[in-house]
């Protein structure tokens, strides 16, 4: 198995990419990893009170664009593709993910010319928290 996350992003998308390809050479499938969080505002309804707020939106955002990037990127393959959409922390959700893994596939985010050279939060969890290779795919630049 190999795990990739998956966030819309160009470089989550050469992640895809890469994982795929990898697969391919080793004989093994790809599970893509989704992680999604509800928004942190929230209307208050009056002095200390919280409206509740309806979370589905949010999730079928999530699945959706999970869904069509696995699909874009993937084409005909996208079936054989695992999809796991989890609500939480994108660190922990590939991690936790990847306990039968092989591998994992992560992408970074670009930062600037100055701080491209940090890792972005994700990835450094990832690699951190991993028990199996990771991978971390560069953001491109044009």
């Amino acid at each position: 198995m190999i795990v990739v996350g998956v966030d819309g992003s160009p470089v989550a998308k050469e992640a895809l990419r890469y994982a795929l390809h990898e697969a391919s050479i080793r004989g093994t499938r790809v599970r893509a990893v989704h992680a999604w969080s509800p928004t942190v505002a929230l209307p208050a309804s009056g002095v200390g009170l919280v409206a509740p707020i309806d979370i589905g939106p949010m999730q079928t955002a999530a699945e959706i664009l999970l869904r069509d990037t696995v699909e874009a990127v993937a084409g005909e393959k996208a079936s054989g593709i695992e999809r796991v959409l989890v609500e939480g922390p994108a660190g922990d959700a590939i991690v936790d993910n990847s306990r039968d893994a092989e591998m994992i596939v992560v992408g970074r985010r670009g930062l600037g010319t100055v701080r491209s050279i940090v890792l972005g939060s994700v990835s450094t969890h990832v690699i951190q928290h991993a028990r199996c290779p990771v991978l971390v795919i560069p953001t491109p630049h044009d």
